[in-house]
């Protein structure tokens, strides 16, 4: 956690600690229902693809492709690198991070005029245990002539459109516990993709550790562990990765002024070695106020997107407003994430 998220935190009385506790769990159960996948229609245009060689690329999709986005405004200012990172969205990056975060984090993104992805993640302790709660939605249009295309390309795509109505959701939940001065966590999730007429879910685990080292924080965690998806007679691949991370608020440069970074290295299910990583700059200018500039770089997995992301936060106290931007690449849209966090 850096300087700046630290500052002017000890002002609040314990009713309005006994509160935010509470908010994060209420707000679970009012808006979890409202994540939910939508009903698709019985009756529609089914798409008929003859063979899984009618990917983009003749490869198997990997999904639920909501899995494979960001899920979080302030991480994805920092190229979406996460697996150190501890604000209420852990639970959707590592749940060996959890002990370490607290409270909640709402975002929202759009692709073009066709998609829109959103997420809520929660996280707060009871006794020796971290409890984290998570629930992802893309709500997206396919193409009927290629109608895993979106997905087999990821996020650039999704602003491409298309006539078939498509859903990709994940619900999580996670626990973790220190164990030997050693953040341990698991999560479970139900992850699920429509396809217009065809759907296909299951369940998926995800693992990890973390311990604080130096000035920051080291992380590591497996994710998306589990059987892989099948739409129709398109087989598919759950996007199962390994991430080493280390990141946090490393220190006051001077007077007014905090550093924050992120960095990490996945290695994904097919071989495919990304890292990412960035940085934020908090400036002070009072306490219990920050104004953050943050910019990341990654290497680019999917066709299209962009090597660089940036984005702005201002925290008020336990209060956090977030903006991130990816500016996709063949003639694509820019893709804006906004988002707000309460510690």
């Amino acid at each position: 956690m850096s300087h700046f998220h630290r500052k002017g935190r000890g002002r609040s009385g314990s009713r309005v600690a006994a509160a935010v506790r509470v908010l994060p769990f209420i707000g679970a159960a009012v808006g979890l229902p409202f994540l939910a996948p939508f009903d698709l229609p019985a009756q529609g245009t089914r798409p008929q693809p003859a063979t899984p060689q009618s990917t983009s690329d003749g490869a198997r999709f990997e999904g639920p492709l909501v899995l494979r986005l960001p899920a979080s405004a302030r991480l994805l200012g920092m190229a979406n690198a996460g697996a150190a990172a501890a604000d209420g969205d852990a639970v959707f990056y590592n749940p060996g991070m959890l002990p370490q975060a607290r409270g909640v984090a709402v975002s929202a993104q759009r692709y073009g005029a066709r998609a829109t992805s959103g997420s809520f993640g929660s996280v707060q302790t009871f006794g020796a245990w971290s409890i984290g709660l998570g629930a992802q939605l893309l709500q997206y249009q396919g193409d009927a002539a290629d109608p895993v295309g979106a997905n087999d390309r990821g996020g650039p795509r999704l602003s491409d459109g298309g006539t078939v109505t498509a859903a990709s959701t994940a619900f999580v939940f996670g626990v973790a516990r220190i164990i030997k001065g050693v953040r341990v966590g698991a999560s479970a999730k139900y992850a699920e993709e429509r396809l217009d007429a065809i759907h296909d879910g299951g369940v998926a685990l995800d693992v990890g550790v973390s311990k604080p080292l130096g000035p920051a924080t080291l992380a590591m965690a497996v994710q998306n562990i589990g059987s892989d998806p099948d739409l129709d007679v398109l087989p598919g691949a759950l996007p199962t990765r390994f991430t080493v991370g280390y990141g946090g608020g490393l220190l006051p440069l001077w007077e007014h002024w905090d550093l924050g970074m992120q960095t990490q290295v996945s290695v994904e299910r097919d071989g495919f070695v990304r890292p990412a990583g960035g940085v934020e700059l908090g400036y002070v200018p009072i306490e219990g106020v920050a104004v953050i500039v943050r910019s990341g770089l990654r290497l680019p997995r999917e066709r299209d997107e962009p090597l660089a992301t940036a984005g702005f936060g201002l925290n008020v106290d336990r209060f956090s407003f977030d903006w991130a931007v990816e500016p996709m690449r063949g003639g694509r849209p820019v893709v804006h994430r906004v988002g707000i966090r309460l510690r």
